[in-house]
């Protein structure tokens, strides 16, 4: 009995070590971390997912509809493949349903703007972030009307997508459709307008005060 009591106790212990085993897996992924928003934003810009938006087509197609390269397009496209952002059968390349909705640069929803300009305006102030933290100051000073107003202007266009959801579910949980009072709104640094917007849709009571730099309203009024 001892012994069989033993056993049960080493048996519990070795568990406990497995489980507790410290492996680098998680820093790996954090390391290849910046992979993916540069191979989207890439394929963005060489319009694969645009191309791809009239079917299935192989490499020799994209390229030539494209002008890319076919082998930079076939190592980029088998890693969309790997993220499970392209489907691949045979030779042929497909978009996925979350490619075509999100992706896909006409498409009410899509994100295709914001990974072009992640890779272009966002990324590239990451790489100083060391010289950040040892003197203390920004890369860029958006939060001035000058620089900032040229920043915010293409940023605002490209995640209307990802602000009108969160703008509809603050308008739900608020129950703005049922006010039966004056529902008085100020939307602070509003950019594109689109909280302000949804807000008001959802009864003729919301009055919305949308307040900005004078050089947004141009970006406004086009988006709007």
């Amino acid at each position: 009995m001892r012994n069989r009591c033993f056993n049960l106790s080493s048996e519990i212990s070795m568990a406990k070590i497995e489980e507790l085993k410290v492996t680098p897996e998680r820093l790996m992924q954090f390391g290849s971390a910046y992979a993916p928003p540069l191979i989207i934003g890439a394929a963005v810009a060489n319009k694969v997912f645009d191309t791809l938006a009239g079917g299935a087509k192989n490499v020799e197609e994209i390229s030539r509809q494209t002008g890319a390269s076919v082998r930079g397009l076939r190592a980029i496209m088998n890693a969309l493949v790997g993220l499970e952002l392209l489907k691949k059968s045979g030779d042929k390349y497909a978009l996925t349903p979350e490619s075509e909705a999100f992706l896909v640069s006409n498409k009410p929803g899509t994100l295709a703007g914001f990974f072009s300009m992640n890779r272009v305006r966002l990324m590239q102030h990451w790489m100083k972030l060391d010289e950040i933290v040892r003197t203390g100051r920004p890369a860029e000073a958006r939060n001035q009307e000058g620089p900032g107003t040229e920043f915010f202007s293409e940023l605002v266009e490209n995640i209307i997508p990802m602000s009108h959801g969160s703008a509809l579910a603050l308008a739900d949980h608020l129950k703005l459709a049922d006010a039966t009072n004056q529902v008085r709104v100020l939307d602070l640094a509003s950019g594109s307008g689109i909280w302000g917007i949804v807000l008001a849709q959802k009864s003729p009571r919301v009055q919305v005060t949308a307040v900005d730099w004078a050089g947004m309203i141009p970006t406004t009024k086009r988006i709007t």
